[in-house]
């Protein structure tokens, strides 16, 4: 979520519960003690592979701005932010791919490929004159109303020029180029939808060659640290998940994802067809999303959740969603989930033996007042069924006085519940 939702949401949240917990505190009570949101140090709190490397440094201050650590990013192909833990994971990621894609491109085999590539479509076009019946069969459904056209945009895809649209597009569009860059991009362990454009015109560079197949995809990948890979995981990561992220186009992803939606979860189509429609929303992210809520089965909730995530603004919305759904399938792999719910917004889960559970992206949390509110309005906010007890489970991690004054309130907490750059 951006850096105000999280805030905003418990904001929501106390609001709407106001009325069930507010009371005046007996005269001989102790103010509260609190503390502040704090800056805290890359260097202490990254891993090694998440804190530097050939290409890249993350600055040492790292503010705490509503729930999510925000980092600054110097590197050798500009400099990038982070909204958060998971957004730096997949920075790290995308500068490694940048790196990577860079290596492939310099080599004289690419080199070679790069400029029998350029000529291709004009080739093929003159063919379906002088040739027409084979070319016809060689050639898929789709590419041939524009390839007179592409010639100049395939030059300017392998010489990283193409702006994604117009000319550019129509080469994107060639069936089997887009899939050699899907494949290309979750080699490098990034999100073949990013919206990092240094990467987007890297991957545009190498990927037309490699379609071509003149240059082997996994040349040059010696440059990916054991960083990248993290960032599309968090689930029970199958063959078949990996297979459609690769193979199938934005479109059919999202008529896979509304099948699954509708006819497996019973979902509304509306609240649906808003979610596989919101272009905030990654063809990824997207399904990485279903794939996770899959793993609940059909239970009470998962249409609000879908409701609700279809409102996503940004990536870091719906990146957010796509944790929570991440944490209750990883959650129900050992304590079955029985149903979502929602405080005006802020998405809880409870399992089958009634523990109500928060799933947040939440990579810092301090003791605050906010925080104390929270705590008071979650527990005194009404469930079908009656709470056997409370856990927050978050992404990140809890400060030692924020840890004490939820175990006073009978509140556990789990921290680091999916893969992160924390030590």
């Amino acid at each position: 979520m951006k850096p105000s939702t999280i805030v905003l949401i418990i904001c929501i949240v106390l609001a709407g519960s106001a009325s069930l917990y507010t009371q005046t505190p007996p005269a001989s009570s102790k103010p509260e003690a609190f503390e502040p949101l704090p800056t805290l140090n890359a260097s202490t709190i990254l891993q090694p592979q998440y804190l530097s490397g050939p290409n890249f440094t993350v600055r040492d201050p790292v503010p705490t701005d509503s729930g999510s650590d925000q980092y600054t990013i110097d590197s050798d192909y500009g400099v990038f932010t982070a909204d958060g833990n998971a957004m730096l994971m997949r920075r790290v990621a995308e500068i490694q791919g940048i790196a990577a894609l860079q290596a492939m491109s310099q080599t004289t085999e690419f080199t070679q490929a790069a400029a029998q590539a350029a000529a291709t479509p004009l080739n093929v076009a003159q063919d379906l004159v002088t040739n027409p019946l084979p070319t016809l069969a060689s050639v898929p459904r789709g590419i041939l109303g524009f390839l007179n056209q592409a010639g100049q945009a395939v030059k300017n895809v392998a010489d990283g020029n193409a702006s994604g649209i117009g000319q550019g597009q129509l080469v994107e569009n060639l069936s089997g180029f887009a899939k050699t860059k899907r494949d290309l991009a979750l080699r490098l362990g990034v999100d073949p939808y990013c919206n990092n454009q240094v990467f987007q015109n890297e991957l545009n560079k190498v990927a037309w060659p490699a379609f071509l197949g003149k240059v082997a995809v996994g040349l040059g990948m010696g440059a990916v640290g054991g960083a990248a890979g993290a960032t599309l995981h968090g689930l029970n990561w199958t063959a078949t998940l990996q297979d459609s992220l690769r193979d199938k186009s934005p479109g059919e992803l999202r008529q896979m994802n509304l099948d699954l939606l509708t006819n497996n979860m019973g979902i509304a189509p509306d609240a649906a067809n808003a979610f596989v429609n919101n272009s905030a929303i990654s063809p990824t992210t997207q399904t990485l999303t279903v794939a996770a809520l899959a793993q609940l089965g059909n239970i009470p909730g998962q249409g609000e959740f879908i409701l609700q995530a279809a409102n996503s603004q940004d990536e870091h919305d719906a990146l957010a969603f796509q944790q929570s759904a991440l944490i209750m399938a990883n959650l129900n792999n050992t304590t079955p989930v029985a149903r979502i719910t929602h405080l005006n917004g802020l998405t809880v889960c409870q399992t089958n033996d009634g523990t109500v559970v928060v799933p947040i992206q939440w990579d810092y949390v301090a003791w605050t007042p906010m925080v104390e509110r929270f705590v008071t309005a979650l527990k005194t906010a009404h469930f079908d069924q009656r709470p056997s007890g409370y856990l927050v489970a978050i992404t990140g991690v809890i400060s030692p006085m924020a840890g004490d004054a939820l175990t006073a309130r009978a509140i556990k907490f789990s921290e680091k519940q999916l893969p992160n750059p924390l030590n």
